[in-house]
């Protein structure tokens, strides 16, 4: 009978220690032999069979080193596969669902220069003065006066008829146009005068336009400056043209303040145009009553000169 071979394997380093037994029989040393021949390999059954000798085998570390080779094996096997499905599984995906390109927009960038135009000013318009007509000049004759006191007697002689005919009497002799028709008044004043072929009392009314130097009492706006400036404050606007082509300065006004205190005969003497000068002559011409200018204590017509400023602020 051969004795049963009872030993213990430990592994250290790699390197196998074998402790045997007290009894070797004949088969178990040719059963060693036989494992040394073939490549060592700690999960072959033979290994496991001396290893785990007297022990259980129906569950725990017998039962997975005796399946460990169809363990790897099933474990490769997954791996690979999901390796392969993870690269493989997007292309497969755009094969069966084409997702639509949409094409971006194309844009066009423009870059402005940094560059002001500067723009020029419209020039205003000159405007034409009319000629101004010359005066008609008309033949006359010199005819001395009734009253004359002189030491000396150098008066000159009076015209002829023949002179005086188609000609106007005035105060000094000079040739021109003949006019038989014109008749030259230069009698003035009040009182009775008689005529070749009409009577009249000769009062005449007052419709001289006087400057404010020549009156006692100067015209003055109802309420004095203070509600000029008012009034121009609230009337006046400041033309757009203007304020676009930066127009600025003084627009001077001449206008007639009546006997009522009415404005008449507004005109601009100097303007700025760019509608400024409309625009000056509107509000003048609807200001309210002034206080009419005094000559005497009686009222007169004056002739005011006003400026108007404009100015952007």
């Amino acid at each position: 009978m051969f004795s049963r071979l009872n030993f213990s394997i430990f592994i250290k380093n790699g390197d196998f220690l074998i402790f045997y037994g007290i009894d070797v029989g004949i088969a178990s040393c040719y059963k060693l032999k036989t494992m040394f021949n073939s490549l060592i390999n700690v999960y072959k059954i033979e290994w496991l069979d001396i290893v785990f000798a007297g022990r259980n085998k129906s569950y725990g570390a017998y039962v997975l080193r005796s399946q460990s080779s169809s363990i790897l094996t099933k474990s490769l096997l997954i791996a690979s596969s999901a390796f392969v499905l993870f690269f493989v599984s997007p292309m497969a995906y755009n094969k069966l669902f084409p997702s639509e390109i949409t094409q971006a927009p194309i844009t066009k960038t423009i870059v402005l220069d940094d560059v002001i135009h500067s723009m020029k000013k419209p020039e205003p318009e000159k405007k034409v003065e009319p000629k101004k007509a010359e005066p008609v000049k008309v033949k006359t004759v010199a005819v001395p006066s009734n009253v004359v006191v002189v030491d000396r007697v150098d008066l000159p002689e009076p015209p002829t008829v023949k002179e005086i005919e188609n000609a106007v009497v005035s105060n000094k002799t000079q040739d021109g146009e003949i006019k038989p028709n014109l008749v030259m008044n230069t009698n003035t004043g009040n009182g009775n005068t008689e005529g070749l072929s009409k009577e009249g009392d000769g009062n005449k009314a007052d419709t001289d336009i006087y400057i404010p130097g020549g009156v006692d009492e100067y015209p003055e706006f109802t309420g004095g400056m203070k509600a000029w400036a008012k009034y121009m404050e609230r009337n006046l606007k400041y033309p757009y043209q203007a304020q676009e082509a930066n127009i600025q300065g003084k627009v001077f006004i001449s206008f007639v303040v009546e006997k009522d205190g009415s404005i008449t005969d507004v005109q601009v003497i100097k303007g700025i145009g760019f509608g400024c000068d409309e625009e000056a002559v509107k509000v003048i011409k609807k200001s309210p009553l002034w206080k009419a200018g005094k000559n005497k204590g009686v009222p007169v017509r004056v002739r005011y000169n006003m400026p108007i400023n404009f100015n952007l602020m």
